[in-house]
């Protein structure tokens, strides 16, 4: 019996992690490039106890046409490199950029966006000339005639060895993740990518997690009862 509440109470412990994934899911169902997390760690730790492992749904969202030429998307696969503020490289599917006071193009949080020369720098050009940037599919950066840099776009070699930060972003834990190939990707320049997340599947795995566990509440609260008169008995 005592064996049985523990496994229901470690049942009940991954009911409430996967009720707090989708909580997630949801309240980022608004959020450019963010990736949905997979409510199914459960599955993973009955594998010969392995330990809880988070899952992601790298599906492309949809693409959204903005009026913005800085607001980019990638249709295919890759990633946006980003150098955060440590110095340290960060993937992304958020394309929604500026240019920054010093001139580079950065992200919303202030990362700094990486080209194949390095940082994407602007601090040449006018804003004038600034406003004439055009971005090809591969990823080359024009300003008028003049060729400034061209986007790195990284391929996440295996995602079960990405790390994410912030909820949005992604590390690679063994280092600087590759160059995605050309032939897999197209820049769309003037387009967002939306959330991967689906609300109403959301909605409904809300739904049966919460009956789920309110469930295996009942189930321990029966065990309880009958683990209570049973020591009754044994003091008879």
């Amino acid at each position: 019996m005592i064996k049985g509440m523990y496994f229901i109470s470690q049942n009940l412990g991954y009911k409430e992690k996967n009720m707090q994934i989708v909580a997630n899911n949801l309240a980022n169902i608004n959020t450019t490039g963010f990736k949905r997390e997979l409510p199914f760690v459960e599955i993973m730790s009955r594998i010969a106890n392995a330990p809880v492992k988070q899952l992601t749904d790298y599906t492309q969202g949809n693409l959204i046409q903005t009026t913005n030429t800085l607001d980019l998307a990638i249709s295919g696969d890759g990633y946006f490199a980003l150098r955060n503020e440590r110095g340290n490289l960060e993937y992304s599917r958020n394309g929604r950029f500026r240019i920054s006071d010093e001139g580079f193009l950065i992200n919303e949080e202030g990362m700094k966006v990486m080209g194949k020369k390095g940082e994407i720098d602007f601090s040449d050009f006018t804003f004038e000339q600034q406003k004439n940037i055009n971005i090809s599919k591969n990823g080359e950066i024009r300003v008028g005639d003049t060729v400034v840099d061209e986007i790195l776009v990284s391929r996440l070699s295996d995602p079960s060895k990405m790390q994410r930060q912030n909820g949005l972003n992604f590390m690679d834990t063994e280092g600087m993740a590759p160059e995605a190939e050309e032939s897999t990707y197209e820049i769309q320049q003037g387009y967002l990518e939306e959330s991967n997340t689906n609300a109403i599947l959301e909605m409904q795995s809300m739904i049966e997690l919460g009956k789920d566990f309110e469930t295996a509440q009942k189930i321990m609260n029966s065990l309880d009862d009958s683990l209570g008169k049973a020591n009754e008995i044994g003091k008879v």
